[in-house]
């Protein structure tokens, strides 16, 4: 074999090996940006009605055994959000901030920055006049450092055609002076899409499940963009990401101009809901309204079992299912055991949350638990936000991080004859819960 024929044959050789890896390349990128599938949400047959018995309720019925609720969903309404990082280059204290803008009943108008710190915690920097609870923030990280009042009644948190329209200027905890500024300019068109925000991550000490779904989502671009981050009148970079959405770069930095903010099972030392169920409608299904949550109910027998749960605001709405339905607990027999699955889904393109439920009665106390162990299933997304949710697995994975246990403390037996078996439950019935993060 010649020269030129070695040559030939080590080039198409060469030629051959490059085309499989582009094939490769390619094959890998269409699986990795594949839309996710959900698995199919199969009923289960209900309870057995032998998990039911009087026992030591004497001769109450069921219709006399109170239906209660251990579970509830609470809003926290925002109007908007933007996430500005530079942890790449740090400052002595902070890593990025989070303007937030309100409009509601609950909060009022106003705006507020929120200081992630290195340590892992965050100060609140708010608007005189806004409405805030400093228990708000145990979600975000390490929980709150400091809350403290500032001016902005100059500041800018605006979104229109050309995306992020943000300056806002105050002063930190040292008395700095930071000064934000991201003013986007291209008007070519966005695709937005929704997500749920991976902040229970970053919990230490959850005092709830921190549902932060940001619908209308969408990262700052390079394009035509004005950024300062400054301190102390020091600049700093904002953080990269190797991202491209509808033909553009794009910064770290994101915004949501719908977020939908819920927290499921805040920790409580309370007392449980006692729900009063009624048909909806002439032949609508048997529901009851507490706190702002709509149950639906279904018989088993003669007795009511939760099997949804949901909450909205504005717009917005949450649904928690159950299946099969959460039993009624109060009329456990002594030993019974019940387990289930629920999911959690928002609106179309904010995904599902999935786990298991158990529930168990022993003596005087019910023994609940909930664990998220499916994690978080996207909704449709630009196929470069696919491959972002698959590359960072925190995205999917952090709420099977997560476990909820709650105990009820049952009344005792009253052994007088004369006393209704109904009136065993008037009594307040102690409840405590709460929320830890557990390994995977």
């Amino acid at each position: 074999m010649n020269v030129n024929k070695i040559g030939r044959f080590v080039l198409r050789a060469m030629l051959a090996l490059l085309a499989g890896a582009i094939v490769l390349i390619v094959l890998g990128g269409l699986f990795l940006t594949r839309p996710f599938t959900e698995e199919p949400w199969e009923e289960a047959p209900p309870h057995p009605v032998s998990i039911y018995r009087g026992g030591e309720s004497g001769s109450a019925t069921a219709a006399e055994i109170p239906l209660i609720s251990p579970f509830h969903l609470q809003a926290d309404p925002m109007k908007a959000l933007l996430l500005i990082n530079f942890g790449e280059d740090p400052d002595s204290i902070y890593v990025g901030f989070e303007p937030q803008s309100f409009d509601d009943a609950l909060h009022g108008r106003g705006l507020l920055v929120i200081g992630w710190r290195l340590d892992g915690r965050v100060d609140v920097f708010h608007q005189e006049g806004l409405r805030l609870d400093p228990r708000t923030y145990g979600i975000t990280g390490k929980g709150l450092h400091e809350m403290v009042e500032r001016p902005f009644s100059e500041a800018i948190l605006e979104f229109g055609p050309a995306g992020v329209q943000a300056d806002i200027t105050f002063r930190d905890l040292q008395g700095r002076q930071v000064r934000l500024i991201v003013k986007e300019s291209d008007l070519r068109g966005r695709t937005p899409f929704g997500l749920l925000a991976p902040m229970g991550g970053d919990a230490h000490d959850p005092p709830a499940l921190p549902l932060v779904y940001v619908d209308q989502f969408y990262f700052v671009r390079q394009a035509g963009t004005e950024i300062l981050i400054e301190i102390d009148g020091r600049s700093h970079q904002g953080d990269s990401i190797p991202l491209i959405l509808d033909g553009t770069r794009v910064h770290f930095h994101r915004y949501s101009m719908a977020p939908f903010i819920v927290t499921w099972n805040p920790d409580t030392e309370a007392m449980v809901r006692t729900l009063e169920a009624h048909p909806e409608g002439d032949s609508g299904p048997l529901v009851s309204h507490a706190d702002g949550v709509r149950y639906e109910l279904e018989a088993n027998g003669a007795y009511r079992e939760i099997r949804r749960m949901s909450l909205r605001e504005d717009e917005h709405e949450i649904l928690v299912e159950f299946t099969p339905a959460i039993p009624q607990l109060l009329a456990l027999a002594d030993g019974a055991t019940a387990a289930g699955a629920f999911r959690i889904t928002a609106q179309a393109g904010l995904g599902t949350v999935r786990g298991s439920w158990s529930v168990s009665r022993q003596d005087r106390e019910l023994h609940l638990e909930i664990t998220p162990e499916g994690g978080w299933t996207p909704g449709p997304a630009p196929r470069m936000a696919r491959l972002l949710f698959r590359a960072v697995p925190i995205f999917r994975e952090w709420p099977a991080t997560y476990r909820w246990r709650g105990t009820i403390q049952l009344p005792p037996p009253d052994g007088r004859p004369e006393m209704p078996p109904s009136k065993l439950f008037e009594a307040p019935l102690a409840f405590h819960s709460g929320w830890e993060r557990i390994a995977r």
